[in-house]
C-alpha cells in the first residue's frame, strides 16, 4: 500500500516532469504523457526568465523564512505555560485556540483587505506576515503543547529546584526534548506558507510582491497554450517543498506522534 500509494502521489510530478522536458509541439501532438521524443531543457530557462519566477520565489523565501521561524517561537512561547503552569484563564486560552482552528479563512478575507487599506500596507509582501501568523499560530500551539505535555515533570521540577528561571527551563530544558515536534512544524509550516494562495491573491496588488503561487496563476496567463513552458513553470515552483517533504519526512511522523502525546 506504502508504494501504491506513493506512485499516485508521484505520479502527477512525472507527468508534469515529462511535459516540461520536451519541445511544446510534442506535447499537442503525442500527449503531455508520452514519453518525449526529444528532449529540451530550453522551457525552464524560458519560463524562469520570460515568467518572472526569480521575483516570485524571493517574495515567498522573504515570507517562509520570517513566518516560519517566528511562528514557532511565538507557538513554543506560548504553549510551554499553557502546559506547565496553572494559572486562571488557562483553559478559556485553550478553547479560544480550538476555535481559532475552526474560523474559515474566507470569513476573514474581506476584513483583512479593509485593514490594509487604511493601514497603507496593502503592495508589500509583507502584508502577509500577520494573517500568516495569526492563522497558524492555534495548530502549531496545541502540537507544541502535546509536545510539552510528553516530557517528564520529575526533569522541570529538578530544574527548579536548582534554581533555574522558567525561561532558563523553556531554552536549555524543553527545547532540546522537543525537537522532533519543531521539526515537523517547520516542515508542515514551511509548506503551508509556500503554497498559501487565497489570502496572497486578495491582499497583494502588485506584481512585483505577488509570491510563487501567484506567479503559477501568471503562467497560466501567460502560457496558456504553451503547454510544455507552463509545466516547467509550475515544476520549478513545486520542486523544492517535495524535496523538503522527502527530507524530514522522519522528522513529520516522530513530530506528530511526540506532539499527540497527551492532549
Amino acid at each position: 500500500m506504502v508504494i501504491v500509494g506513493c506512485l499516485v502521489f508521484l505520479a502527477p510530478v512525472f507527468v508534469m516532469l515529462l511535459t516540461a522536458l520536451q519541445p511544446n509541439q510534442d506535447v499537442v501532438q503525442y500527449g503531455p504523457a508520452a514519453f518525449p521524443h526529444q528532449w529540451t531543457l530550453t522551457n525552464f530557462s524560458q519560463a524562469w526568465t520570460q515568467g518572472s519566477l526569480s521575483t516570485y520565489y524571493l517574495n515567498s523565501a522573504m515570507i517562509l523564512l520570517v513566518k516560519v521561524p517566528l511562528g514557532v517561537l511565538l507557538a513554543s512561547l506560548a504553549a510551554y505555560p499553557l502546559t506547565t503552569r496553572r494559572f486562571f484563564g488557562r483553559k478559556a486560552l485553550l478553547v479560544a485556540l480550538l476555535v481559532g482552528l475552526g474560523v474559515p479563512q474566507v470569513i476573514t478575507l474581506y476584513p483583512l483587505l479593509e485593514i490594509t487599506r487604511h493601514t497603507g500596507l496593502q503592495g508589500s509582501v509583507w502584508v502577509l506576515l500577520l494573517p500568516y501568523l495569526a492563522f497558524g499560530l492555534p495548530f502549531e500551539i496545541l502540537v507544541m503543547r502535546g509536545a510539552f505535555a510528553g516530557l517528564p515533570n520529575e526533569t522541570l521540577e529538578a530544574a527548579r529546584v536548582d534554581g533555574a528561571s522558567e525561561w532558563r527551563i523553556w531554552a536549555r530544558v524543553c527545547m532540546p526534548m522537543v525537537l522532533p515536534a519543531l521539526a515537523s512544524l517547520v516542515v508542515l509550516d514551511g509548506v503551508a506558507t509556500w503554497n498559501e494562495f487565497v489570502i496572497a491573491l486578495t491582499l497583494l496588488n502588485n506584481q512585483a510582491s505577488d509570491t510563487l503561487t501567484i506567479g503559477v496563476l501568471n503562467l497560466q496567463g501567460q502560457f496558456g497554450s504553451n503547454y510544455a513552458q507552463l509545466e516547467a513553470g509550475i515544476f520549478v515552483c513545486v520542486i523544492p517543498m517535495v524535496i523538503l517533504f522527502f527530507v524530514a519526512r522522519r522528522y513529520l511522523t516522530r513530530g506528530i506522534a511526540v506532539g499527540a502525546v497527551k492532549g
